[in-house]
């Protein structure tokens, strides 16, 4: 039972703290007038009131509809339920009054407590509109009363005191909760107005804190985007060596300007690379830029892989070697303060290092080696691709001279071999060449390797026949016309020139292969002729066969090989095939 009252009296919760304030606030107005109308019901059977008088029934009526709106409230219909009693409350007190004794009537007075109530639930709309409706609701009371309408007696003293009572209850009861209402208000406001100085306070504290974090991110910004920019430079300046110095193809002349952009653009004193000797015991000074590295250099400065230098460390662990701040004594270098030095590695391989000096102390960082890092490994690579290009343009150069010897001795045993010289054409014939030619244009072509026409006559041209910058023959051009060659008429000979020196290399190693294979067929024949037999003296007789046959020789001999007497007295025994000559005839 006791559970169910609790259930029923219960105020509702809402999410809005105002509302389910105002929820409180209906709550205990209905339920204090559900209580108030059923016992003013209570009080006028008590005092004797007729009971058939229609206030009972207005009153009861009215209980049971402020309960209705008890249940209504409490599904969120606040400000609708609170409407609906207000306007049952003034047409109640206003029928009743119109009932009794109209404008006289103390339940009339009961519109005071509408008034405020209408102010307190329903705010400043409310308020004026109950006190514009209660003002005309006595208005017309006061006519009725004039025109006579209302004839009831006036109600005894005591019922009006007891109405009055009521109605100074219910007054201080809305009063009350309009006051309270203020307080609530008023300690809501403070309460905002704390929290909203505290909000307040630690805005302003925030605002300071951001305020400083945005500061020290701004500081850090500008340290990392200068930090960047430099690093980018550094960076610009790394690609800007591998550049510059790809292009350069002498080892001596890219090692200069390697160490020369490097002091420029990284902004160091002196800047030397040494390269290991071919003997691995010594690291000889390559380059330089600074004026007491080239001194170096004259001096052919070197050093010992054993006098555990920075530099010999470097070679000899493959990692940089940094002297951030120390006493140095270089007497070539003597406004070194800080020093790194970083090894060339191609592979696994050190080849050398790259000696960096700086005239301040501390002026390598991490960052700075990190970047020097990547510039020694691009270096060591171009140094090393400088090296094999070098190497290889050597071996060419020699290949080509080897060839051209190989061209020239073969081309001037070629007449001998084939007892010809050249060959004619004149009158749509063509003649073999017996004998040289010996014309001042031929032989001026083959010795300047160049295209030379007669003066005497013009219409005579005679152009080298060139393989490989070597000049195998010459091409002679006569004309019977008095008119010179045109210059298409030329380029038309030297284009002939090119193909006939090619189709005449063509045939010359097409002849040369093809000795070499009939040689190479005889050859294996003979050899399996021999070893086609055992025994040794019809093995000898076979290949004199052989070579006879093959060579057309009328004489060949085979002689045994006489030793120094020593060599005798120390073997006694001879081979009896080592002593015996054989000659073609006995062969036979």
């Amino acid at each position: 039972m006791l559970s169910w009252l609790r259930k029923i009296f219960a105020v509702p919760e809402f999410p809005s703290e105002e509302t389910t304030r105002l929820a409180r606030q209906l709550n205990a107005i209905y339920i204090v007038s559900i209580v108030f109308f059923l016992g003013v019901d209570i009080l006028l059977a008590v005092v004797g009131y007729p009971l058939g008088a229609l206030s009972y029934w207005i009153f009861l009526g009215l209980a049971l509809a402020i309960a209705i709106l008890l249940v209504v409230m409490r599904h969120g219909y606040l400000r609708q339920t609170a409407a609906v009693f207000i306007a049952i409350c003034f047409v109640a007190l206003a029928v009743n009054a119109g009932t009794q004794t109209g404008i006289y009537d103390s339940t009339f007075l009961g519109m005071t407590a509408v008034i405020l109530l209408a102010g307190v639930l329903l705010g400043p709309w409310g308020l004026l509109t109950f006190t514009v409706l209660s003002i005309l609701a006595g208005f017309a009371l006061a006519y009725v009363a004039g025109a006579g309408l209302i004839s009831h007696p006036i109600d005894t003293p005591l019922n009006t005191a007891i109405y009055l009572t009521g109605v100074f209850i219910i007054d201080a009861i809305f009063a009350y909760l309009a006051i309270s209402n203020l307080n609530a208000s008023i300690k809501h406001t403070r309460a905002s107005e704390s929290k909203l100085l505290a909000s307040n306070n630690e805005l302003v504290a925030l605002r300071a804190s951001l305020e400083k974090q945005v500061e020290e991110r701004t500081a850090e910004l500008a340290n990392a985007n200068e930090q960047s920019q430099r690093r980018a430079r550094k960076f610009e300046a790394v690609a800007e060596v591998a550049r510059v110095t790809t292009v350069r193809r002498d080892p001596e002349q890219l090692l200069s300007e390697m160490t020369r952009l490097i002091s420029e653009h990284f902004g160091y004193y002196h800047v030397g690379i040494f390269l290991l000797e071919e003997s691995g015991k010594y690291a000889a000074l390559r380059a330089s830029n600074s004026p007491g590295g080239i001194q170096m250099l004259t001096n052919n400065f070197h050093i010992d892989l054993s006098d555990g230098s920075l530099v010999s460390l470097t070679i000899a662990s493959g990692k940089t070697q940094v002297a951030p701040s120390a006493e140095f004594n270089y007497p070539d270098l003597p406004a070194t303060h800080s020093e790194a030095i970083l090894p060339l590695k191609v592979g696994d391989r050190v080849t050398g290092v790259l000696d960096i000096h700086s005239e301040a102390p501390d002026a390598f960082t991490s960052e700075d080696i990190e970047i020097l890092n990547i510039l020694a490994d691009q270096a060591a690579i171009i140094i090393e691709d400088a090296r094999l290009f070098s190497e290889t343009a050597q071996a060419l150069s020699e290949s080509r001279t080897a060839y051209g010897q190989y061209l020239r001795q073969a081309w001037e045993k070629l007449p001998q071999e084939v007892d010809l010289t050249g060959f004619q054409y004149t009158d749509g014939k063509t003649n073999p060449i017996e004998s040289p030619i010996d014309l001042p244009e031929i032989l001026s072509a083959f010795q300047r390797g160049e295209a030379v026409s007669n003066l005497a006559n013009s219409n005579a041209f005679a152009i080298p026949l060139k393989l490989r910058d070597q000049v195998i023959g010459v091409l002679d051009i006569r004309s019977n016309t008095s008119s010179s060659l045109s210059e298409s008429q030329l380029t038309l000979i030297r284009a002939i020139a090119e193909r006939v020196s090619l189709a005449l290399e063509n045939a010359r190693l097409f002849e040369e292969t093809t000795r070499r294979a009939d040689r190479e067929r005889k050859v294996s024949e003979i050899s399996n002729h021999i070893r086609s037999v055992s025994d040794p003296e019809i093995m000898l007789q076979t290949a004199l066969d052989e070579l006879k046959r093959a060579l057309g020789a009328n004489d060949i001999q085979i002689r045994p090989y006489s030793r120094p007497l020593a060599d005798q007295n120390t073997e006694q025994k001879l081979d009896p095939i080592k002593n015996k000559t054989i000659h073609p005839t006995e062969a036979a």
